[in-house]
């Protein structure tokens, strides 16, 4: 069963990732030796992160299970389908970056708590976790995510199932444009070695 947090407006309008933020996540996972990453629910913006990993030397294939991303941007490598059915093994890095807001519009007032986001964070680990996955993974998670008490809770829900289930993680807050504004909060995650 597919969850979905699909696009229902055109691709102009469609949120993209930030450059900024694009090229600081490119920056952090060669800091933890990426070679070859997987970005899972991309979009429109493989051809950002084509360019900010391709200045690491890292190699990058998007995700996503709308075709209409391949057509905007032939030139990159792609996997087209649902992000839950795809094979990681062939990637040292995962980056599971579903919708953060309703209808993919990226605006502030549309941003989705992390338990509101589709496909869901608790399925992508148990997904990790059922294949054994031992690479870089990255959350890409909504920039409210210290904003409210209730956003606060989930977060910490979720770093807890995450510590219960053998993994370290770092926090990585990604501030973008002139003022610094978060648009990200990125969790890094690798499995405690002697799990």
């Amino acid at each position: 069963m597919f969850e979905h947090n699909l696009s229902y407006i055109s691709d102009g309008e469609t949120a993209r990732t930030n450059k900024e933020a694009a090229f600081k996540r490119a920056e952090n996972l060669a800091l933890y030796g990426a070679s070859h990453v997987l970005e899972l629910c991309v979009g429109p913006s493989l051809e950002a992160f084509d360019a900010a990993y391709g200045s690491y030397g890292i190699q990058v294939t998007g995700n996503d299970i709308d075709a209409r991303w391949k057509a905007l941007y032939p030139h990159g490598r792609w996997l087209i389908g649902d992000a839950m059915e795809q094979d990681y093994s062939k990637f040292d890095s995962i980056v599971f970056a579903p919708p953060l807001s309703r209808g993919c519009t990226g605006k502030r007032e549309d941003s989705l708590q992390i338990e509101s986001v589709k496909p869901n964070y608790y399925r992508f680990l148990s997904k990790i976790l059922g294949q054994k996955y031992d690479g870089n993974v990255v959350l890409v998670l909504p920039g409210r995510v210290f904003a409210t008490k209730q956003d606060r809770m989930q977060f910490y829900r979720l770093i807890h199932m995450i510590a219960l289930n053998g993994f370290n993680f770092e926090i990585a807050e990604l501030k973008c444009g002139r003022r610094k504004i978060r648009k990200y909060v990125d969790l890094y995650l690798r499995r405690c070695k002697n799990v």
